[in-house]
């Protein structure tokens, strides 16, 4: 009886040793972002908490894959991408720039059109950048036949049409989008 309890003792640390720490994880992204895009840590922490679907931050297994303050700037647009799931699923948020610090939520999206998720696969790793004012979103797939070796990605455009962005078009290509 008394080797039950301590293996079963034994077994719940190693399991709690295993375990996420999920608050070091988002404090060392929010470093590494902050320094990247020169935006303070608590912005950075804002915009991710408003990106976020989890209700509790200790829930809360998303990661910071982008910030591209760039891409959309005509529109006072930042694209922030997050990635979270087994699978690394992103969520490209679009935020509003209102001042240096201050951010609205314009939309948010994690799925093309058909209803798939942007997920990392076998093939590669999905990405989402905006350049000029267009996001793209590049999804790997399955190698065509015809080139065994390489990646191929199905790439889906988003552009701004005045209220939100909208997908324009889907194209697919080898290499990375």
């Amino acid at each position: 009886m008394r080797y039950h309890v301590i293996l079963a003792a034994l077994l719940l640390l190693s399991a709690a040793g295993f375990a996420q720490d999920w608050k070091q994880v988002h404090k060392a992204d929010e470093v590494k972002w902050a320094k990247e895009t020169r935006l303070d840590q608590q912005t950075i922490h804002k915009l991710w908490r408003q990106a976020s679907t989890a209700a509790s931050e200790k829930d809360d297994d998303s990661r910071i894959a982008n910030i591209d303050l760039e891409g959309l700037a005509e529109h006072h647009h930042i694209l922030f991408v997050t990635y979270a799931g087994e699978k690394n699923c992103l969520t490209l948020t679009v935020f509003r720039q209102l001042s240096p610090t201050s951010f609205s939520k314009l939309m948010s999206i994690s799925q093309d059109p058909d209803g798939q998720a942007f997920c990392d696969s076998a093939f590669g790793s999905a990405r989402a950048e905006a350049v000029n004012n267009i996001i793209e979103v590049g999804v790997p797939q399955a190698p065509s036949a015809d080139s065994p070796g390489r990646i191929d990605y199905t790439v889906y455009a988003y552009e701004w049409n005045g209220i939100t962005y909208r997908m324009t078009g889907k194209r697919e290509m080898q290499g990375r989008p």
